[in-house]
């Protein structure tokens, strides 16, 4: 039976819960104080609620009514014309402390018969059990008032900072169709928020902890990358895509496939970002969408760097047709740049991306030993949408490596392509080609010059003599 859905207010959260919450069950949302609870219960009763079918917020014994209004004037999703007609508020705690905890179940019949509403939130529903004398009343009340919820065409939020051992623990949650669990933690230099399905009765979910921020917008959810599930009905693409940069393409088989994913790794000041600028530039000129998604330099930098490449009065559609998603390394959310890749991968938007660095990417992950599951999974919906990727990664040494990168990103990798500095007193940049899969490749090291002209490979580089020209 498929259920109709209430959104959750927000596009990331409703893509976590299929759609949404089922409409006329009963939802827990659960964390410790400060996670965002009362900030999604009131996001979703301002984006449902309707003058003939209005949400009804009853508070209880954790804040007082007033509070709840004026901390939720702040959002955007927040609609003043709305209270009182459409998001009706009401204090639960108060009669509730006059008649006892027994007449819980009467008071929220009173409520729903006057109101007539299409959602119903109580929070907080678990200062409200405190209320009661002991377990045992606590369960006939618990199960009187889900009785009552069953009869009345209204979808029910508990919202209650309840802890995980709860879960197993307190009635409440053996009457939950679903259990949503908001939490928040410090990793990686910063405060990480993650949410989670713990229970969805007769519905489908997305697994795992999904990212979220709170922000004048409300509460958005960045759900957790997974591989897509269209591997049997995609072909894989016969057609190279040229890189733009003089020399390289003869050296992988005429140019990458269409829909590979390379890795280029070196030291800094090797020229990754160049190669990976120029590669995008080509293909903006060539109909090809490209994507630059960096974490060092910000777009007034990264625009200087073009200048001194002489990219200076490029046409209107090619700046159209290249695009930069930058997000600092110091705040960037892992989750939310794959979701704002996937949304223009998704949409054809883009055909060529390069990701500028790894390394940044890896340093902003909350859980590091999933990172690498991370990079597969975005691999996988390159693939299949035949976006043709660049990652650059950067290597601590300057003249010789001993392993390329330590989270198997090369083993993933279609194509792996080596930069380096030869020593000795004058320095050159070298490239080679380690790795290209299904394709022949050349194994020597060659010459990788930069100049007002841009990125080229000019020639094979050897100890004797100090590099080659082409003939």
């Amino acid at each position: 039976m498929n259920r109709k859905r209430i959104s959750s207010g927000d596009r990331g959260l409703d893509e976590v819960l299929s759609g949404g919450f089922p409409e006329n069950m009963i939802h827990v949302l659960m964390g410790a104080p400060g996670t965002g609870k009362t900030i999604l219960a009131e996001q979703l009763v301002f984006g449902n609620a309707t003058s003939k079918r209005p949400a009804l917020y009853l508070s209880t014994l954790s804040e007082p009514l007033e509070k709840f209004i004026s901390n939720t004037q702040g959002y955007a999703f927040f609609n003043p014309a709305a209270v009182a007609s459409e998001v009706l508020f009401e204090d639960l705690g108060r009669p509730l402390i006059e008649k006892g905890f027994a007449a819980l179940p009467e008071l929220i019949a009173e409520f729903l018969t006057q109101r007539k509403p299409k959602i119903l939130v109580i929070d907080s529903f678990k200062a409200l059990s405190e209320l009661a004398s002991g377990l045992e009343e606590r369960r006939k009340v618990l199960f009187e008032t889900a009785t009552l919820f069953a009869n009345y065409d209204c979808t029910v939020f508990l919202v209650g900072e309840y802890a995980s051992e709860d879960v197993t623990e307190l009635p409440i949650f053996a009457i939950a169709d679903s259990i949503v669990s908001l939490n928040k933690t410090g990793l990686a230099g910063g405060e990480h928020r993650f949410i989670r399905v713990e229970k969805f009765r007769g519905s489908s979910s997305l697994p795992g902890p999904h990212t979220f921020a709170i922000s004048e917008r409300g509460l958005q959810v960045y759900p957790r990358l997974v591989s897509p599930a269209t591997f049997g009905t995609y072909k894989m693409a016969d057609d190279r895509v040229a890189t733009g940069i003089k020399g390289l393409d003869e050296l992988i088989g005429k140019g990458f496939w269409v829909g590979s994913t390379t890795l280029l790794a070196g030291p800094t000041g090797a020229g990754k970002t160049m190669l990976g600028l120029q590669f995008l530039r080509h293909g903006a000129t060539t109909g090809e969408p490209a994507l630059y998604v960096g974490f060092q330099e910000n777009p007034v930098q990264l625009e200087r760097v073009m200048a001194g490449l002489g990219w200076t009065g490029e046409k209107v559609q090619e700046k159209r047709a290249f695009e930069i998603l930058y997000r600092s390394p110091v705040e960037m959310r892992v989750d939310e740049v794959a979701s704002a890749i996937l949304e223009r991968v998704r949409q054809g938007k883009v055909k060529r991306i390069v990701i500028d660095a790894l390394g940044d990417l890896k340093r902003r992950s909350p859980d590091p030993s999933r990172f690498s599951d991370y990079i597969y999974a975005l691999m996988q919906w390159f693939a299949v949408r035949q976006v043709t990727c660049l990652m650059t990664y950067e290597l601590g040494e300057l003249f010789e490596f001993h392993r390329i990168s330590g989270e198997e990103i090369s083993n993933m990798s279609d194509n792996v392509l080596l930069l380096r500095f030869t020593p000795g007193a004058r320095m050159k940049r070298t490239l080679r080609v380690v790795k290209t899969r299904g394709s022949a490749h050349d194994q020597e090291e060659h010459v990788l010059e930069i100049t007002r002209k841009g990125v080229s490979v000019v020639g094979a580089w050897s100890e004797k003599g100090k590099g080659k020209n082409r003939s």
